[in-house]
């Protein structure tokens, strides 16, 4: 089948980093090719190249056999090139119908009439297959498996035949993950090309044709997906066989008490009220949280690091009551936390990653001298996250936004480790990592409860939640579940994230 798409010799540099060096791929239409590496690989890199966001130092691109330049995600987007970034680039406070029709290649140039965009919405919805329900809806009060559909759909306005998902699945529950494999083999049988980046091997053998896997900003290989299994891809990615997970550690009959919950309430104030919350939390464990977004994740996380004052209940961290709804009383209270998003609060992303590497209340008193900050303590801090984590970076006076999401995320569990919390509140702490870094957060996680702590794991990997429990719960609209131990069957536990009675 002829090429819709060619790449030759693509490289790109970001100062002394070789992102791409000399990668050549063809694609066809009416195919699934997914992508996989390590963070830094270059994966995203070579997306961002196809989707006019980043220019190649050099090297060729042809789209049906004509050779572009691709200046701008607009000139992309005139030959048909539409990308669904891992960082949902929506505009919150616009409408669903007002974020599709500004991607529309016919929209107004200076007057946009609100039943027009409803109109161009739910037409645009019904020929793709999606449903996005209220299209006057505003976009920042909708759960993220929706915001997915609405980028999606964003991506394929005008004659887009070349769709590029960048880490798709990584805020889905395993539901809508099914719903969005269904809506990509719809897309490729009509005739367009996907192209996907994912660190999930299982996915890759669930849905793709073939795969491609880059390291070091090379191509490795490409194979069929039929004949390469998920093994051999982990060994492809890192180039050595995949780190196998330690098992999980027993958890002592006798041991102490470090985090009560005690029918815990919020008050409902546009998200999800937290019912009645109880549950106890003991030293050397790691007690799980599972659920579907928007169920109280958000709020439960705030409630515990002083972010959101809870109207009800009482929190108890090591038997002492939690009085002060405030970050500074959570952290004093030895309350460490791997926030929910890296981009919005967990990096600066302007400073450098020396700088981000000590924004920690905690960290900063250690190295804080009087009203000064000394810049060789900072980096000497730094530079010792970056080497115990293996942060890849150039320098660590770069800006962190320049490293993979990988490694900022590398960067955020060294720091918050740092000061040595007696209980880590860790909020999908993996999202986005590939198979060796993943392992080296649960390396850390373990090894921090080995040493007398506890750590309360909120995800929505359900994989994730049962791989590194010694127990869980799960989450539904502002309720919780009685504890569960593993082994549990993931199928009994999506029922429970469903809302199915225990």
């Amino acid at each position: 089948m002829p090429s819709v798409l060619s790449i030759e010799r693509i490289s790109k540099r970001f100062g002394g980093v070789q992102a791409l060096a000399d990668v050549s791929l063809d694609f066809p239409l009416g195919e699934i090719h997914a992508l996989l590496g390590e963070n830094g690989a270059g994966k995203s890199t070579l997306m961002h190249v196809l989707s006019g966001l980043h220019r190649p130092d050099s090297g060729t691109i042809r789209v049906g056999g004509t050779s572009i330049g691709l200046a701008s995600p607009l000139a992309a987007r005139r030959v048909g090139i539409g990308m669904v970034h891992q960082h949902f680039m929506l505009i919150e406070p616009l409408t669903v119908a007002e974020n599709l029709i500004l991607c529309s290649p016919h929209r107004p140039r200076f007057r946009l009439p609100p039943q027009r965009a409803v109109r161009y919405a739910v037409e645009l919805a019904a020929r793709v297959g999606l449903d996005i329900g209220d299209p006057t809806a505003v976009v920042g009060t909708l759960p993220v498996g929706l915001r997915q559909r609405i980028e999606i759909l964003k991506a394929l306005a005008g004659d887009t035949r070349i769709l590029i998902l960048d880490e798709p699945t990584a805020v889905l529950t395993r539901e809508e993950t099914l719903q969005l494999f269904g809506l990509l083999r719809r897309l490729r049988d009509a005739g367009r090309l996907i192209l996907f980046i994912t660190h999930k091997l299982r996915e890759v053998t669930e849905v793709a044709d073939r795969v491609t896997v880059l390291r070091r900003g090379r191509v490795v290989t490409t194979r069929s997906v039929g004949n390469v299994s998920e093994g051999e891809m982990a060994e492809l990615m890192i180039g050595t066989p995949a780190p196998q997970q330690r098992p999980r550690s027993a958890l002592p009959a006798d041991a102490t008490e470090l985090l009560r919950l005690d029918a815990v309430s919020t008050a409902a104030d546009g998200g999800c009220r937290l019912q009645a919350l109880s549950c106890a939390i003991r030293a050397g464990e790691i007690f799980g949280i599972a659920g579907v977004a928007g169920n109280g994740q958000q709020e439960l996380f705030e409630v515990l690091v002083g972010l959101r004052a809870a109207v009800g209940g009482r929190i108890l961290v090591a038997g002492e009551p939690l009085n002060h709804s405030t970050p500074a009383a959570a952290a004093r209270a030895g309350i460490g936390h791997i926030p929910p998003d890296r981009h919005h609060d967990g990096l600066v992303l302007a400073m450098s990653v020396a700088e981000n590497g000590v924004l920690n209340s905690r960290v900063l008193a250690r190295l804080r001298r009087g009203m000064l900050l000394p810049r060789a303590a900072v980096h000497a801090f730094a530079a010792e996250i970056v080497r115990r984590y293996a942060v890849k970076t150039e320098s660590l006076d770069i800006s962190v936004a320049s490293l993979s999401g990988g490694n900022q995320q590398r960067l955020i569990v060294g720091r918050q480790l740092a000061p040595e919390p007696r209980l880590l509140v860790a909020v999908n702490p993996t999202r986005g990592l590939d198979i060796a870094a993943a392992q080296a957060v649960y390396d850390a996680l373990d090894a921090f409860v080995a040493d007398g702590r506890a750590v309360l794991l909120i995800s929505g990997d359900i994989d994730e939640v049962l791989d590194l429990s010694h127990r869980f719960a799960v989450l539904y609209e502002g309720r919780l579940t009685q504890p569960l131990t593993p082994p549990v069957a993931p199928e009994m536990v999506g029922r429970l994230m469903a809302g199915a009675p225990t």
